[in-house]
C-alpha cells in the first residue's frame, strides 16, 4: 500500500528533460516516413512544413537544430496522436498488438514485469515507467477519472515510443 502523503507527485526536471529528448528523437523518423503517410499525420500545416524542412537538410550541425524544433513542437502539438500515428506506420500489426499488451501487463507492485519491460525495450528507464505507474495508481487513489485517463495515455504514449526508439537504436 502506498503511503500518499508521503509522496512527492511533482514531475521531476530530469523526467521532463528525458520526455523531451524522446520526442526530439522521434523526429527523426518521422521526417523518415513517406508523403502519403506524412499527410494522414494528425498536425498542424505549421508543424508539417517544419517536419518536411527536417527531411530536406543535409548539413549536420543544421539538421540537429532542426531536430530540436521539430521535437519541441511535437510537445505543442496532439503528442498522444503523433506518437501513435508513427507507432502504427513503424510497426506491422502483430507486432502493435504484442508491443500494446505491455499496457495491462505493467503493474507498480510488480518488480518483476517491469524489470522485464526495461530489459525487452532498452530505450526505456525504470523510473520513468514507475513514475507514470505511479501517477496512474494516484488518479486511482484520488478518483480521479480526468487524471486517470491522461496518465493512462501518457504510459501507453511512452510505451510507443521506447517501443520505435528500441528498434532505431539497438
Amino acid at each position: 500500500m502506498i503511503n500518499w502523503s508521503e509522496q512527492d507527485m511533482r514531475v521531476s526536471r530530469t523526467e521532463l528533460k528525458k520526455a523531451h529528448e524522446r520526442l526530439q528523437e522521434l523526429s527523426i523518423p518521422l521526417a523518415n516516413l513517406s508523403k502519403k503517410q506524412l499527410k494522414n499525420l494528425p498536425a498542424s500545416d505549421y508543424f508539417m512544413a517544419e517536419l518536411m524542412a527536417l527531411a530536406d537538410i543535409t548539413s549536420a550541425n543544421a539538421r540537429n537544430r532542426q531536430t530540436k524544433r521539430v521535437g519541441k513542437l511535437i510537445s505543442e502539438e496532439n503528442r498522444h496522436e503523433l506518437v501513435k500515428a508513427l507507432f502504427d506506420a513503424f510497426f506491422p500489426n502483430e507486432q502493435i498488438a504484442k508491443i500494446e499488451s505491455w499496457r495491462g501487463r505493467l503493474n507498480i507492485n510488480d518488480e518483476g514485469t517491469l524489470k522485464q519491460f526495461v530489459k525487452q525495450y532498452k530505450a526505456s528507464e525504470r523510473n520513468s515507467l514507475y513514475q507514470l505507474l505511479l501517477w496512474i495508481e494516484y488518479a486511482k487513489h484520488m478518483q480521479d477519472d480526468e487524471l486517470l485517463v491522461e496518465s493512462e495515455q501518457d504510459l501507453a504514449s511512452y510505451i510507443r515510443e521506447v517501443a520505435i526508439l528500441t528498434q532505431l537504436k539497438y
